[in-house]
């Protein structure tokens, strides 16, 4: 590949030098512990790039080389007295290094970039190089981070494949060193406590440091309690805190609908004791209504003109049947023969004046125990019926 090509890209995409010297401040401790404990500690970076890390671990105190293929970004490298640059590819540089040389190898981003046996034998190399003392620090992108792993890896044309933690650990212990620490690095500071659907996505930390310790004890044990700090946040912590925050949630919207449907209740409650209340003045009145008609009926019933105006009822009613019997007669005279219409209106004319004869006499013309009409019962049963459905 082109290296103008890469550096252009490198410039677009790895952000400026103040960036990354901000984020190489979470290996400030570990780097000072090793300037503080070692008298004229080496420190080794591969792949330097253009040098940013060299330049923190400069600051730091420490005496460093600076190990890149890339010839381009010779130029860009700040020299000082304390750091060296060296244009040569790692592994072949590595091997023409003595045994236990350096108390500190890095490589910021480089072994994505790597075969699986070349990153394997860098390992072994790196061991070799560090002091007894010494430690390894790889960094690299996440695979636990699903949009680093399934989207931003990919962006970089030169990465061959995502190293996870997992076999990164294995490489380092399979080479013998005593200890291997993973933290995550580079997240983003705007993910809180109640994190969203994008934060389980991709706010796992981006990167992750991988330490290799060459010997546990290593300085009175004082960097393995440096190195044993939890760092970063991977997917599944923050699918914890997403899962806590839908629980809280969905808490608070219980409670909610709670007191919703406690205000409902005791609103039905109230406003079924108005209408049961209602109900019961309606039905004191429709009784008072229908007593009140039936005394004022009862009053009818028992008046004079109602006794004088008995035998005139009598006779409308015996002038209605007549009449309708007539009708029926002039009707059935037309569609019978003659002997046919005798037979059936004689016996009907009989049964008619039968029947008023015995009205006639066992009639009470004061109506004072009589039946009390028609409109009467009418109006009776739409009370009754009225009190029932209230009810």
């Amino acid at each position: 590949m082109d290296e103008k090509f890469y550096l252009r890209f490198e410039d677009l995409h790895r952000g400026d030098t103040k960036r990354l010297l901000d984020k190489f401040q979470v290996y400030e401790p570990v780097i000072s512990l090793i300037c503080q404990e070692t008298d004229d500690a080496k420190f080794l970076d591969l792949g330097c790039g253009k040098g940013e890390f060299l330049s923190f671990i400069s600051a730091c105190g420490g005496d460093t080389i600076g190990v890149e293929k890339n010839s381009i970004n010779r130029n860009s490298i700040k020299k000082n007295d304390k750091i060296i640059f060296e244009h040569d590819d790692a592994l072949s540089w590595l091997k023409g290094q003595k045994d236990a040389s350096f108390d500190f190898v890095s490589a910021m981003h480089v072994i994505e970039h790597l075969d699986f046996p070349y990153l394997y034998e860098l390992v072994g190399e790196i061991k070799r190089v560090l002091k007894k003392e010494g430690i390894m620090l790889f960094e690299t992108p996440n695979p636990d981070n699903l949009t680093v792993a399934t989207k931003n890896f990919y962006t970089d044309p030169t990465h061959l494949r995502l190293v996870p933690v997992n076999l990164a650990s294995f490489i380092i212990q399979d080479h013998g060193f005593s200890r291997a620490y993973s933290w995550g690095v580079n997240e983003s500071p705007n993910i809180g406590k109640s994190p969203c659907l994008n934060d389980v996505l991709g706010g796992a930390s981006p990167d992750y440091a991988i330490f290799g310790l060459v010997t546990r004890s290593a300085f009175e044990g004082k960097l393995d309690k440096i190195l044993q700090l939890s760092r970063g946040r991977s997917t599944k912590q923050i699918c914890d805190l997403f899962e806590q925050r839908y629980q809280n949630d969905y808490s608070i919207v219980l409670e909610e609908l709670k007191k919703i449907e406690c205000k409902i209740v005791e609103q039905n409650c109230y406003y079924r004791d108005q209408i049961f209340e209602s109900n019961r003045e309606l039905n004191k009145e429709i009784i008072r209504l229908r007593h009140t008609l039936e005394s004022e009926l009862n009053s009818i019933y028992q008046s004079k003109s109602w006794r004088v105006t008995a035998p005139l009822r009598v006779l409308a009613k015996f002038l209605r049947g007549a009449t309708k019997i007539i009708l029926n007669a002039l009707v059935s005279f037309k569609n019978n023969s003659k002997r046919d219409f005798f037979t059936i209106y004689s016996h009907k004319f009989r049964r008619f004046f039968e029947n008023l004869l015995s009205d006639s006499d066992g009639k009470n013309w004061n109506h004072i125990n009589s039946k009390k009409g028609a409109f009467f019962d009418k109006y009776k049963r739409i009370l009754d019926k009225a009190v029932r459905k209230k009810k």
